[in-house]
């Protein structure tokens, strides 16, 4: 962070509110220091009564030394007690009035005197806000310090308890003395950790620091005042230092085990159990087999084996927490200790307990008796060791138990359970009520019985024969074997790909069956009804209806609210809502409030949808519910519903032209929109005739009697001229209007098309975004959802979005950039988005623009803003959220406005958007401003007010300060962002030089003043230090939390969106606060979310779909039934207050919070928090559209993901959960990654077992053997299964049927594989699998900027090979390569179609890691760009830049970098890195004996022998290497001659070895297949031994062969490419895979990539 080099504030921070640092008039959202203002927030007499409270300082003793002014309240006398910042106490002083105020009014009953604020208003909130502290000092054993009592009422008391936490909360309280200290150990830790590459156990995080705090020896060590010599604050490694605390994070696979041991013994358990039932042939069902008392005893040992897994269990717990045992925590090590002891005892006792039965058995040669006896001794042994879990089990049933007994603080529950678990404050108390308890068992009972099934039926059971004869048959190697006659190796061979499916095939069933529960709880939740506009027709009648119902509050009796009779009253109404009975539609009569009040919300939705140019002018008036300005007597719906119904009713009664008046009535009556069509034409022409005086002529007895022209123009109602001259008849009669009567007109619009429409318009709006909102927004309102308060009642939020450096607004040079394909951005969205540049152009022409050119002139800044908010910038973000502030404004009108303003307001609304005529004006132009609403005109004063208290928009624009210093254009768009949005306020780290060189730090709070026209400084505390110590933004979103007010915060991140549709549900969801789900109440409001980004490319709507159903279906499965539902980085709601005492909602530790989200969620689960999700609302999402950004991403996840499996979050949420719930944990979070992982073990397992079969010679001795055959079809036809992917794409089909339809889904999954999603999938798999296990075994997790741009320019090859040589390319060739060897040498791929039947998916999995960056690259298959993209590689691979060179500059920089991972690991992962390795050396060992030199010989002297070629191609390439770099550029001749002789050399070789030897030329090419992979296996052990090596002169020779390696490599990937590139017709037809979903909508991508210019640019 830049220095800023201005003088620092006049006044130190800790000083009287006298001399405050901040300028006294600026205020943020209410002027408490002025209450005479005239500021519309202090008309509620709750705020005053607030107000008055804390002003309320009696008799309380003075403070010392500062002189006591008469305006002082509570939270100045606490500030110059305790020397509170006076920012900080300004700061919280409005947080606290503003809480209490609107905490007042939600009060109900509602107090006798509204201007005293209400005891009960402050007593709930002190319980609340200390409820965490007082369950803390009762944890720890100590008396809390809140002296007051429940029942004395102490207005006084209770608030200075309060407003003393927010203000030690909103400062970090007690700066230089209690705060800095911490902070600098805190920071001395970060440095010693080297930026978070050293070992975890080495050095402290935040939890550490914070968790020291959860023992008594706290009070002893620190003690207060805080003694700074205390050893907590040593930080180097010469002193006596505090260690990890509660918990040391160790870097290793084994955390899998140690964190989910219940799961992992389940699994082994019964794959034991299921092998020991399994082997005797010949019983087909288990139940038969067990039948047998041997079998039955056999299986009794899998006690054994539980036995040993707690024993590895415990070793793991004692050698990977061994640093937490200190002096203080003796009893911790002696459990570690204990717990080996006596897990070692109980393996003793289970063996000898269990060899006693079969030595009685034995002897006896029979179950006699005394065997059976034996068998009974040891059935007691195990029911001593399964007392602890039969009691975890008993407390599983009664979970109410468990909570009550981990919540309590007895010493006596901390004595049973020491052995257990460790005393820890979180974890407690996370047990479900027995409803839910049901639920979630009953999921994972169904979906374990169904694995286990066919675990043991189509994978165990199968491979038991096959086994038996392989383990019999002799076998006949082709090479030396060192396991002598012994087939054991190979058996384990053929199981390995088994029991790594087996491992993670329950990862697939958790899948489908989530799909199905999900989709059941969707349609529960009536999702999906309304899919399209043909839908919403039919229950639009009722649309009103459920509005006012859902959206509008209700008035009910305070003693009935909540009550099973309201309840049930509200159940029934819905169902009448639903689906039309009582026919609800017929109370919306056009005199009535309600439909008034349903027109002006409606109207102003299709306004925003105008705003946002996603409907046209005529698409508005189609769209909108027009006032009753004609005198209409039926409700006026949409023109849109009222099209080609009144022809249909003209032939309607053409069919029952003999019927009855009366029946033809009932009959056209019977619907809805046409009874309205003929009744709203009839009255519409009637009033049109008397406007325009012809109803007089019409009604004399004109058509009694027959005139001819003359008689006609006799009475004046003819033209005198001829007619066929252009008159018209009854011209002179007929007085039109004037031009500026646009009401007229648009009414006369709306019945030309009611009589003349003949198409039924189902395809307006033609918007495909506008179609699904609507769609989305009325289905919403048939749905559950909690009734809607007043404004004034409804909880108070803000939100909060964190922001670095992204795009705020596109500049014009953004936007007229070209790239190397002549393509602009702006060119770019205007054929992406064509209806919505049409629909632009018409409003920009309508408010004013006479031309095209204006844009890039007056008009630029919208011209800006229609780009921005097509993209994923802070722009789009900030619109979306202040629809929150404007759809408050409008609702708190509605909810306060009579009768008479709503309609007269109607009118006049109509009269203003009419206003000017079709060219448009000064009033039609503030009627579509972005800026202000048109219901907005109506207001009379208090909405503003309302709303301003309700709702603040916190955007932590971290580095504003710098930005402004620098002249950052950034900090200008912000700047003009807070002026066009009154509730915006921008909070920033500010760096201040004092003393010449020392920085100070603030946290700043700024707005713009509309009055003061400039940015105003509201609040600015000082900070003890830099602001990032941890991750950037979790540690930016920590410092403006202070900022927030509200009861609930919602997080909204950069890349976010927001409808105003959507904005008025916010006060529903927030009612759900008050609701228990389950026996908690929520503590995160779970939102669902749209993808936004899924129409740019395919790329893109892969991504989105997959998102999709992530965040819809996956998680209302995890809301319910299973009750684990964390927190992803959605929008969800926070209860404020809840998180504000219970850490926060942002963990910052370095790298391990990585993926900062989920911990607030662990943080949640593991405090008795409860989260749930809501999907009658939603919030846009903005995601990666190119692969690369994509790729970046799923790297940066995987490696969060593989962080978290270190953390302490993660053990104690799968040691606390009970089983079910930590199934659903795990299988939801780490769980996905690690089996995805799994998956691309099991095709190396399947592959590599393949190679081995084939070099070794088994698969030709086992080739008769049909049996085998078959085992090894079995693990064939799984690997299958499990590649293909099939299943993990159901929850996104099962999504698409929902909310879309069965058949919309099933053609969207065809176009997606005919696009090759599955290839996208495949690399995605391999992106996801290669940076999780990376990040476990060596670290190196780090974040990854994506960009969020748009992605239309070309990647070159040289970028894509530096992003995916190692994670994919690299592997793909190495997988090819043993396909290749396994074609030529194995036995069952002579035949051509077994050879496909076998590789097919291997193959396809090959194809897409290689070919995937250049499939979804734009022009990925143009031969020129391929030509220039091999050119720039090879400038790449050959750039010698020195020290200094980047890695995008030169292949040694970028080589080095992709170590990095392996210079921080521990010895473990350097000495696992060695092991994996060394397979590569196992192609020289297979191959060389099926060499023709080998002469048939099974020798182990051939293998050694091979290694003299290893040793002479390496002294070959040194000396040329040497040669080259001594005399190639100056005795050049010399290098040649070298050359020469090396040729002549090897020539003699290969002759004297064709002479004397079996050698075949064959072999020179077979050879390279053996020795090249040896090669690259040297290398990477070389790169593990890079500290020693570099130093010797043997570290050239490995640098110079990685990089001829690299070549190669990039050479092979760019085969295929090149060769398809050269081929016709593959660039176009990519081309189209690649935007197709932008052709079928008749976009011209091809045009786009030539580089064709719009007018609008080719004019400028």
């Amino acid at each position: 962070m830049a220095v800023r080099q201005r003088p620092p504030p006049s006044a130190p921070p800790h000083r009287s509110p006298d001399h405050r640092q901040f300028d006294e008039t600026a205020y943020n959202i209410i002027p408490i220091h002025n209450l005479l203002a005239d500021h519309p927030s202090l008309r509620f007499p709750e705020v005053r009564a607030a107000a008055a409270a804390i002003r309320a300082v009696g008799d309380l003793r003075r403070p010392p030394f500062v002189p006591w002014q008469p305006h002082y309240d509570l939270l100045d006398w606490l500030g110059l007690f305790f020397g509170f910042q006076a920012a900080n106490v300004s700061n919280q002083r409005e947080h606290l009035v503003l809480h209490l105020a609107n905490a007042q009014m939600r009060l109900q009953p509602p107090p006798d005197d509204v201007d005293t604020l209400d005891p009960t208003v402050v007593r709930r909130f002190r319980r609340k806000l200390l409820k965490n502290y007082t369950h803390w000092c009762s944890f720890l054993g100590r008396k809390s310090n809140i002296w007051i009592s429940d029942n004395r009422r102490d207005n006084r008391r209770e608030l200075l308890y309060v407003a003393l936490y927010l203000l030690i909360w909103g400062e970090n309280a007690f700066l230089d003395r209690v705060v800095r200290p911490i902070y600098d150990t805190v920071k001395a830790e970060v440095e010693n950790s080297r930026n978070g590459t050293a070992p975890r156990s080495k050095w402290r995080n935040y939890d550490d620091i914070n968790e020291y705090f959860w023992s008594r020896r706290c009070f002893d060590k620190l003690k207060w005042p805080i003694d700074i010599g205390s050893n907590f604050f040593v930080t180097t490694s010469k002193g006596k230092k505090v260690g990890k605390t509660g918990f040391v994070e160790q870097r290793s696979f084994f955390n899998l085990f140690r964190s989910f041991d219940k799961l992992w013994i389940m699994l082994i358990l019964f794959l034991q159990a299921a092998i020991i039932v399994s082997w005797k042939d010949e019983n087909d069902y288990p139940w038969q087999a067990l039948r047998d008392k041997d079998i039955q005893v056999q299986v009794l040992s899998v006690f054994i084996t539980w036995s040993a897994l707690r024993f590895v269990k415990s070793l793991l717990d004692a050698g990977m927490q061994y640093k937490l045992v200190s002096r203080e925590t003796l009893w911790l090590g002696l459990r570690m200790v204990l717990k080996v002891v006596i897990s070692a005892i109980w393996i003793i006792i289970f063996v000898v307990y269990y060899a006693k039965i079969w030595s009685q058995k034995n002897n006896d040669r029979q179950w006699s008796d005394a065997a059976n006896r034996r068998i009974v001794t040891f059935l007691e042994v195990i029911f001593v060791f399964l007392i602890p879990e039969i009691l975890a089990l008993s407390l599983f049933i009664v979970p109410w138990i468990r909570n009550f007994l981990e919540n309590t603080n007895w010493r006596i529950f901390y004595v049973v359970t020491w052995w257990f678990q460790s005393r820890s404050f979180v974890g407690r108390g996370l047990r479900e009520g027995l409803l839910d308890n049901i639920k979630y068992s009953s999921f994972w009972i169904a979906v374990l019985a169904t694995k286990f099934c066919f675990s043991y039926f189509l994978q165990i059971k199968p491979m038991i024969r096959p086994t038996k004869d392989l383990l019999d048959q002799p076998l006949t190697y082709e090479w030396h074997e060192f396991f002598g006659n012994s087939n054991r190796f190979a058996v384990g061979i053929l199981w390995a790909p088994v029991v790594l499916i087996y491992l993670m095939d329950l990862q697939i069933w958790y899948s489908i069956y989530s799909s199905i529960v999900g989709m059941c709880v969707g349609l529960f939740n009536h999702l999906g009804e309304i899919r399209n506009m043909q839908q919403l027709r039919l229950r639009f009648q009722f649309f009103a209806s459920a509005m006012q119902f859902n959206l509008m509050p209700e008035e009910q009796l305070l003693n009935q609210r909540g009550t099973f009779v309201s309840k049930f009253k509200d159940a029934i109404h819905r169902l009448k809502l639903r689906y039309g009975f009582g026919r609800p539609f017929k109370k919306q009569e056009s005199n009535q409030v309600e439909a008034h009040k349903f027109a002006l919300v409606w109207n102003e939705i299709i306004l925003t949808f105008r705003e946002e140019d996603i409907v046209s002018d005529r698409e508005v008036e189609l769209l909108e519910l027009p006032p009753n300005t004609w005198n209409v007597r039926v409700v006026r719906w949409p023109c849109l519903l009222l099209c080609n119904e009144l022809l249909l009713a003209l032939s309607q009664a053409k069919e029952l032209v003999d019927a009855p008046d009366k029946w033809l009535w009932y009959k056209m009556a019977k619907n809805e929109y046409r009874r309205c069509a003929v009744i709203e034409a009839y009255d519409s022409i009637k009033h049109l005739l008397l406007t325009i005086a012809l109803y007089e002529v019409a009604t004399r007895d004109l058509f009694k009697d027959k005139r001819n022209m003359d008689q006609l123009k006799e009475e004046g109602l003819a033209p005198q001229g001829p007619v066929a001259g252009g008159g018209l008849l009854f011209e002179n009669a007929v007085e039109l209007p004037g031009s500026n009567s646009d009401i007229f007109y648009r009414q006369t619009r709306r019945l030309h098309t009611i009589l003349t429409s003949r198409d039924a318009m189902n395809n307006v709006p033609a918007n495909l975004e506008a179609r699904r909102r609507i769609a989305f927004f009325s289905n919403s309102l048939f749905m559950n959802m909690p009734h809607a308060p007043q404004v004034e009642k409804m909880m108070a939020f803000s939100v909060l979005t964190p922001y670095y450096n992204e795009e705020v607004v596109y500049n014009k040079e953004q936007l007229r950039t070209e790239n190397e394909d002549g393509v602009s951005v702006l060119y770019y969205l205007q054929t992406i988005y064509a209806d919505e540049w049409k629909n632009f152009l018409e409003r920009m022409k309508r408010e004013g623009m006479k031309s095209d050119d204006e844009l890039w002139t007056g008009k630029l800044r919208e011209l800006r803003l229609w780009a921005s908010y097509r993209g994923q910038t802070l722009a789009r973000t900030v619109r979306g959220m202040m629809y929150y502030y404007r759809a408050l404004k409008m609702l708190a009108f509605l909810d306060s406005a009579a009768e008479v303003d709503i309609r007269d307001g109607s009118m006049e609304l109509m009269s203003m958007r009419c206003g000017g005529g079709d060219a448009g004006g000064a009033m039609a132009a503030r009627a579509v401003s972005r800026t202000n609403s048109t219901v907005s005109n109506l207001f009379k004063g208090h909405e503003y007010g309302t709303a301003l208290m309700k709702y603040t928009y916190v955007v932590a624009c971290q580095i504003y300060g710098t930005q402004k210093a620098k002249k950052d254009p950034h900090a200008d768009e912000i700047l003009y962002l807070m002026k066009n949005n009154e509730a915006l306020r921008v909070a920033y780290v500010d760096e201040v030089v004092v003393r010449g060189t020392v920085p100070e730090y603030y946290s700043v709070l700024v707005k713009y003043d509309q009055e003061l026209e400039k940015e105003v400084e509201i609040y600015r505390v000082k900070l003890p230090g830099p602001l990032k110590l941890g991750e950037g933004k979790p540690e930016n979103q920590n410092h403006a939390m202070i900022f927030t007010r509200g009861d609930a915060v919602q997080t909204i991140d950069m890349n976010q969106d927001n409808y105003f549709e959507e904005a008025l549900k916010m006060r529903n969801l927030l009612e759900e606060y008050r609701s228990y789900y389950g026996i908690r109440k929520p503590t995160i409001l779970g939102v669902r979310e749209n993808i936004f980004t899924g129409s740019v490319s395919s790329l893109a709507w892969f991504m989105s779909a997959q998102e999709t159903s992530f965040v819809t279906l996956g998680q209302r499965v995890l809301a319910n039934p299973l009750k684990i539902r964390l927190h992803y980085g959605h929008p969800d709601v926070f209860d404020r207050f809840w998180f504000l005492t219970r850490g926060g909602i942002s963990k910052a530790s370095r790298l391990i919070n990585l993926s900062e989200d989920i911990f607030a969620g662990f943080n949640c689960t593991l405090r008795g928090g409860n989260v749930t999700h809501h999907e009658y609302i939603q919030v846009g999402k903005g995601r990666d559209v190119g692969l690369n950004q994509v790729s970046m991403f799923e790297a940066k996840v995987a490696s969060g993901n593989g962080e978290q499996v270190l953390s302490r979050d993660v053990y104690r949420l799968g040691h606390r959960l009970d089983f079910f719930r930590m199934l659903s944990f795990y299988y939801t979070t780490i769980g996905f990654f690690f089996n995805t992982l799994m998956i691309s073990l099991t095709v190396y397992a399947f592959l590599w077992g393949r190679l081995y079969l084939a070099l070794s010679g088994i698969e030709t001795s086992v080739a008769e053997n049909v049996k085998t055959n078959r085992a090894l079809g079995t693990i064939l036809n799984q690997q299958f299964i499990v590649q293909l992917g099939l299943f993990t794409a159901l929850p996104m089909i099962v999504e698409n049927s929902l909310e879309l339809g069965f058949l919309s889904a099933i053609w969207d999954f065809i176009t997606m594989q005919l696009q090759l999603s599955s290839v996208f999938f495949t690399f995605s798999l391999g992106t996801r699998a290669h940076y999780f296990g990376r990040t476990i075994l060596h670290g190196g997790a780090k974040y990854r900027a994506t960009g969020r741009g748009f992605v239309v320019e070309h990647k070159k090859f040289a970028d894509n090979y530096r992003l995916y040589a190692r994670s994919h390319f690299v592997k793909a060739i190495e997988l090819g390569l043993i396909l290749t060897i396994y074609a030529g040498y194995s036995q069952a791929a002579k035949g051509t179609f077994t050879y496909i039947a076998l590789t097919i998916s291997s193959w396809f999995l090959v194809f897409s890691w290689i070919m995937a960056p250049f499939v979804f690259n734009p022009s990925g298959f143009d031969w020129l760009k391929t030509v220039y993209d091999f050119d720039d590689f090879m400038d790449w691979i050959w750039f010698r830049g020195g020290v200094f060179a980047k890695s995008e500059e030169s292949w040694e920089t970028w080589w080095y970098e992709e170590q990095d991972h392996l210079r921080n690991t521990g010895l473990f992962g350097k000495l696992f890195e060695v092991i994996l390795d060394l397979r590569f050396f196992f192609f020289q060992y297979g191959i060389v004996y099926q060499l023709g030199i080998a002469a048939g010989s099974k020798s182990i002297a051939v293998y050694l022998l091979s290694w003299i070629y290893v040793a002479v191609a390496l002294a070959i390439y040194s000396i040329i290497a040497y040669a080259r770099d001594k005399y190639a550029a100056r005795e050049h001749i010399y290098y040649r001659l070298i050359q020469f002789l090396v040729i002549i050399l090897g020539s003699l070789i290969i002759t004297a070895l064709r002479w004397f030897t079996h050698f075949e030329f064959l072999d020179l090419l077979t050879s390279l297949l053996a020795f090249i992979p040896t090669g690259w296996g040297f290398l990477l052990i070389a790169q593990v031994f890079r500290p020693v090596l570099q130093k010797s002169w043997i570290w050239d020779t490995v640098v110079s062969v990685a990089r001829m390696y690299d070549i190669m490599f990039g050479v092979i990937i760019m085969t295929p490419v090149a060769f398809l590139s050269w081929m016709p017709g593959f660039q176009s037809m990519q081309t189209r895979i690649l935007f197709n979903d932008a052709f079928s909508r008749g976009l011209q991508i091809f045009k786009i990539l030539a580089g064709k210019k719009s007018k609008v640019e080719k004019r400028v």
